[in-house]
């Protein structure tokens, strides 16, 4: 394996395993196809790994990798997809930091959901091949990201 592609994909599996390392606890759960609480934790698992990826190159602490970035804008949108149907009526829990107010707020949560999965949209087809252009497309979903955390997530210490 030539030296650029060992200190790439070295890259790449130091920042997978730095932003999964931090959702690890929070999403320690088995997924279980009949159980939505279960599956909405490890797809936002998944979606911390991307964003811990683009993150870590955005900060300067990884080197800009084209196929990782796509992949974690991929990640996000496929998560954004199939995040609203993962709360159900009902499926609540102590254990998930899902707040009453998705529930009390549906209209309002549904809306929030269907900006991320436009916003991912856009952003994966954004091009991405330097680290000011990674910026953008991650830009434009964090801002999801951060605004649905600050209403429809239970603050856990």
């Amino acid at each position: 394996m030539p030296r650029k592609s060992r200190l790439i994909a070295s890259t790449l599996v130091a920042a997978i395993a730095a932003a999964g390392f931090g959702f690890a606890q929070a999403a320690d759960v088995e997924p279980r196809i009949d159980d939505p609480i279960s599956l909405r934790q490890n797809m936002m698992k998944d979606a911390g790994a991307a964003v811990g990826i683009m993150g870590a190159i955005a900060k300067g602490e990884a080197e800009f990798e084209p196929r990782a970035v796509k992949a974690a804008l991929l990640t996000l949108n496929a998560v954004a997809l199939g995040f609203p149907s993962q709360f159900p009526e009902g499926a609540i829990s102590e254990a998930s930091e899902a707040a009453p107010a998705i529930w009390e707020d549906r209209a309002g949560f549904e809306a929030a959901a269907a900006k991320f999965i436009a916003d991912s949209q856009q952003a994966k087809t954004m091009p991405a091949t330097n680290a000011d252009e990674m910026k953008a497309a991650m830009g434009v979903v964090a801002s999801n990201c951060r605004a649905c955390h600050e209403k429809y997530r239970v603050q856990k210490n």
